[in-house]
């Protein structure tokens, strides 16, 4: 079983434009600018790094690959989720896609400039999230009440996204669910919290809703993105300590998935060609 610290980083994206996509993380989304140079821009809250821009040569778009389906910013209160939202109904919400209420949480749905889905989103008391009759938790989507929302909004000047934000999940497009569960639950270690045969699978560390969200809805039987293609380039799991992570490596290693390191941290790629950093908690 996985370690139940273990949690979502940052995720790291390869771009075509990198001064647009920054501004546009920035600006729009909220995020502070950690460190930047002429070819990465790693952007966060003040606590914690949570999206990576990084700038593509002789790269292109690629239809219908695995990758990312959204990258989730997860908002520590209602508040904060109406004052980003009135941020956003100011600037005349660009790239917006829509609204749900999850019941264990209400999201706002949107992309980037370069199409990369991103949600935004706040988590209700575990206490109230919905349940089957066999106790197993269930999620749904329904109506959002977007002017509700707006109301309980405060008027004052908003400064940016929650100190306390981070990357509460992953959701991502691959080919196979059989195939992600050999490697997500039965390898890694993740609970399957809900399974939609042959659709959609939603894995978790401990008792969270999800922490990976897998589907096919789009990408059934598709290839990995190439290596020259913007997009999703990796995300981080962020292990509680050193032994919790040494503990997944070695899972790694007997299931015969090759661990490859890069600055330090080891990484390895699903089943589908995604890669995925692992990395210990700062």
């Amino acid at each position: 079983m996985l370690d139940p610290q273990t949690t979502i980083g940052a995720v790291t994206l390869n771009v075509a434009d990198l001064s647009k996509m920054t501004d546009f993380y920035r600006n729009v989304i909220g995020l502070q600018v950690r460190t930047q140079s002429a070819e990465i821009v790693t952007l966060g809250t003040s606590k914690q790094p949570l999206i990576q821009l990084q700038t593509l040569p002789n790269g292109r778009f690629v239809p219908h690959t695995t990758g990312l389906y959204h990258l989730a910013l997860r908002l520590p209160t209602r508040q904060d989720l109406a004052n980003w939202l009135q941020h956003y109904a100011q600037l005349e919400a660009p790239f917006w896609q829509g609204a749900s209420d999850h019941g264990v949480s209400e999201a706002l749905y949107l992309s980037d400039p370069e199409a990369n889905g991103i949600e935004v989103y706040w988590d209700r008391a575990k206490t109230v999230w919905p349940h089957a009759q066999d106790g197993t938790l269930t999620m749904y989507t329904r109506h959002l009440d977007l002017q509700a929302l707006l109301n309980s909004a405060e008027t004052k000047n908003w400064s940016g996204i929650a100190p306390d934000s981070d990357m509460g999940h992953i959701h991502l497009k691959i080919a196979n669910i059989a195939a992600a569960k050999r490697f997500y639950v039965d390898t890694l270690g993740f609970n399957a919290v809900i399974e939609m045969p042959g659709s959609a699978l939603f894995v978790a560390a401990g008792d969270y809703h999800h922490h990976i969200g897998l589907n096919t809805w789009h990408s059934s039987q598709a290839p990995p993105a190439p290596p020259d293609a913007f997009g999703l380039a990796q995300f981080e799991l962020l292990f509680a300590d050193q032994t919790a992570l040494q503990n997944s490596c070695n899972r790694f290693k007997q299931a015969d998935y090759p661990i490859d390191s890069a600055n330090g941290d080891p990484f390895v790629r699903d089943p589908f060609g995604i890669t995925i950093v692992l990395s210990e908690k700062a």
